[in-house]
């Protein structure tokens, strides 16, 4: 049997980095002279792969020997490859002049295959599709054009780049910027001072590096972007200095002027794991269909479906307070993308009025900060559902409210009796945007509630009585008694915070409760000590 070329496909999803590699990294950049991204690390990666495949290929080819071309020409006992007749050899046994009025001139050479068949096949014939054929097909495979593989595996094979240089040694980034560190220029502690300078002039908003350079009068050489890095690096090693630009923009600001609650997480976002509370991810599942969107199940989250570029959020009550947003796997492609950066800055713009306001994307704490007093402006209440939209450039993230069904409507109120203890009551309220009925919560009195939350928001509370008392005040609206699940989250999350799995865990090992269909709950009695919280 003859020999076949083998082909087999690179494995994209799953690039292993070695030592190798890492030369290649230093020495492309070295050829570069420039910093480069691990995205454009990412392409000269798929570049190489796909070189090195072709390389294999056609020495597989040259393996079999020479392979069948009409426009060459073969001498007598000379064997030849024939690879669209499954690779089979033939041996040159005749050479005669062709005869065609079509073409000018070309020889007929006869070859004895290795079945015994004598077969005729042109020679000297210089115009022939086969004289350019790629026998091995690579150049019909996908998975070998540069530009299609890095459409569809750039960014992941991006994040194992940074992945592998961050646990290497010699290569240094900063804001996936990456260069050998051996060629950096040593940067004089006085310039660090006067961009401190600089940045509090600016009172907290972000500045570029070639602004920096430009306001202090950096000396300046022919390799401008080799100095920028220098000094980014420099910067990146001083506490004082914060580097908040998306990926492919470097912005630094000072760490202390950046607002409070990017700096620390705010309190109605901090979550306290109940003990012996354990989570069963069949049961999370059942959560999959319901209007709730909380970045501490993000553990459970689907990462398969794609991130759309405009998405519809409700916000609960603890982001309503912070007036943050949950930075959840549905949002991922609206908001800037950083793989070093913890925090990162941006525009949103009110697609409404047109005009911008600063937002910060806290990539640790999975949370966007910045809209307080739109939410406070816009009349927006726990439980409301606005529309996030990606901008025209990655630095914007465009903001809207959904016109509601009416301009009034019949919501669950939170309120407060003469001794200070927390009840709802359905009230006719004004609604600026569409929202959830199960969600929405309209807030009468926000400091009192401030009160309620630094109390019962501690790790060692008593979560499952209040959970319990919050159920029985629910349930009373109803004849039945029965309540679901969404109203039992958006009220019990005005007091402290749960995540939803962590919710429907305490739920299911409450031997007081009862689980429905539909995630409807009730309890097997109604006696319910009143005890004050």
């Amino acid at each position: 049997m003859s020999e076949k070329v083998k082909v087999n496909f690179i494995d994209w999803e799953n690039i292993r980095f070695n030592d190798g590699y890492l030369d290649f990294f230093y020495n492309y950049l070295l050829e570069k002279e420039i910093p480069m991204t691990a995205f454009d690390l990412a392409k000269a990666v798929v570049a190489e792969e796909i070189r090195k495949k072709k390389n294999e290929v056609s020495l597989q080819e040259k393996s079999l020997g020479r392979v069948y071309r009409p426009n060459e020409e073969y001498k007598i006992g000379e064997t030849i490859v024939f690879p669209l007749l499954e690779n089979q050899k033939g041996v040159a046994k005749d050479l005669r002049a062709g005869v065609n009025p079509d073409i000018l001139s070309f020889s007929v050479t006869t070859f004895e295959m290795e079945d015994g068949v004598l077969r005729q096949f042109a020679s000297r014939l210089f115009e022939h599709k086969l004289n350019e054929y790629d026998y091995s097909g690579l150049s019909q495979n996908e998975d070998l054009d540069p530009e299609k593989v890095y459409k569809r595996y750039g960014r992941k094979i991006a994040r194992q780049i940074h992945e592998f240089l961050s646990a290497s040694d010699g290569l240094v980034s900063i804001a996936n910027y990456w260069f050998p560190q051996a060629l950096l220029t040593e940067i004089n502690p006085g310039y660090l001072n006067l961009a401190e300078a600089v940045l509090e002039m600016e009172e907290g908003k972000p500045v570029a590096t070639a602004n920096i350079l430009s306001m202090i009068e950096y000396p300046l050489d022919s390799n401008d972007k080799l100095t920028e890095f220098s000094f980014n690096y420099a910067l990146q090693k001083d506490d004082r200095f914060d580097e908040v630009g998306p990926t492919g923009t470097i912005l630094w600001a000072l760490t202390l002027l950046e607002p409070e609650d990017v700096r620390k997480k705010p309190l109605t976002l901090q979550y306290h794991t109940p003990q012996n509370l354990k989570i069963s991810v069949d049961e999370r599942e059942l959560l999959d269909d319901i209007l709730i969107h909380d970045e501490l199940d993000l553990e459970f989250a689907d990462f398969s479906v794609e991130s759309p570029d405009s998405f519809d959020i409700c916000i609960n009550y603890p982001h309503w307070k912070a007036g943050t947003l949950p930075f959840i796997h549905q949002v991922d492609a609206i908001f800037p993308v950083a793989l070093e950066t913890k925090r990162v800055t941006f525009m949103f713009l009110d697609q409404k009025t047109n005009s911008t306001f600063p937002g910060w994307l806290v990539i640790p704490g999975k949370y966007v900060s910045g809209l307080k007093t739109w939410y406070r402006q816009n009349n927006v209440m726990p439980g409301s559902v606005i529309r996030l939209s990606k901008g025209e450039t990655s630095e914007t993230v465009l903001v809207s409210l959904i016109p509601p069904r009416a301009s009034k409507d019949w919501v669950r109120t939170a309120l407060f009796d003469s001794k200070g203890r927390l009840f709802f009551e359905t009230r006719q309220q004004t609604i600026s945007t569409e929202f959830d009925e199960r969600m929405s919560i309209h807030v009468e009195n926000s400091p009192q509630l401030d009160v309620v939350w630094e109390q019962y928001n501690k790790a060692e509370g008593n979560v499952n009585r209040l959970m319990e008392i919050v159920f029985k005040d629910l349930a009373r609206a109803t004849p039945q008694g029965i309540v679901h699940f969404q109203e039992i989250y958006a009220a019990l999350n005005m007091m402290r915070r749960m995540p939803p799995s962590a919710l429907l865990a305490l739920l299911g090992q409450n031997d007081q409760i009862v689980q429905l269909d539909n995630l409807y709950f009730k309890f097997k009695t109604e006696d319910i000590s009143e005890e004050a919280y």
